[in-house]
């Protein structure tokens, strides 16, 4: 039945991705998938259960997105890129995301899963960085620890970016990602080298268009 694929469940939850997570039961998600209460039941003992299993998926399906192989060839493009389907793939997952210190606390898998991904994502990032510096993309005169500072804030966008939104702007669907993924680009701009500009700005009318 594919009770342990995310796709599955999370297709059928978009009320949990409007009314968050609190008010949500496993009598409730199983009338909203049409199933019995204890179908659900035989699968999960609770809704947390349910919440673990669709996280782990979510970051399963993330890493197949956003990979490349050891040999690539970095670009600005990719990394910029990469944001962008990162923070599209956060927003239809967007519920877990909402109160992520909840969830962390509450199911300890979450928070597992999350700094085994922050660990994977954080090396990526230096390594980007490293590689687009030796192309002459990034600056070469930063400091490691502004560099190891920089990923720190990116990492901590894409986590709370979700919440950041439903507090200042509530922007919807693609609007939201563009202007998250626009506050890392622009973040990163400083960094730039006078090529890393073009290319930025290259990034820039791919998304206009």
């Amino acid at each position: 039945m594919g009770w342990g694929q995310g796709k599955d469940i999370r297709n059928r939850l978009t009320a949990v991705n409007e009314h968050g997570t609190d008010v949500i039961t496993l009598r409730h998600i199983a009338r909203k998938m049409s199933i019995s209460h204890s179908n659900i039941q035989y699968y999960f003992k609770n809704a947390d259960d349910i919440i673990a299993t669709i996280y782990s998926n979510h970051l399963k399906e993330l890493n197949k997105e956003v990979s490349f192989p050891d040999d690539h060839q970095y670009s600005l493009f990719d990394m910029l890129r990469s944001v962008e389907i990162i923070f599209a793939h956060i927003y239809q997952y967007r519920f877990i995301y909402t109160d992520p210190i909840s969830f962390a606390r509450r199911i300890p898998q979450v928070r597992n899963n999350h700094n085994e991904r922050y660990r994977f994502r954080s090396k990526q990032l230096v390594n980007i960085s490293d590689h687009l510096r030796e192309k002459v993309i990034f600056r070469k005169d930063i400091p490691t620890p502004v560099w190891e500072s920089l990923i720190k804030q990116i990492y901590t966008i894409g986590d709370f970016w979700i919440s950041a939104n439903e507090f200042i702007n509530e922007h919807k669907g693609e609007t939201v990602i563009r202007a998250f993924t626009n506050l890392v680009q622009n973040m990163l701009y400083p960094y730039l080298t006078a090529k890393g500009v073009t290319t930025e700005i290259t990034f820039s009318y791919h998304n206009i268009k």
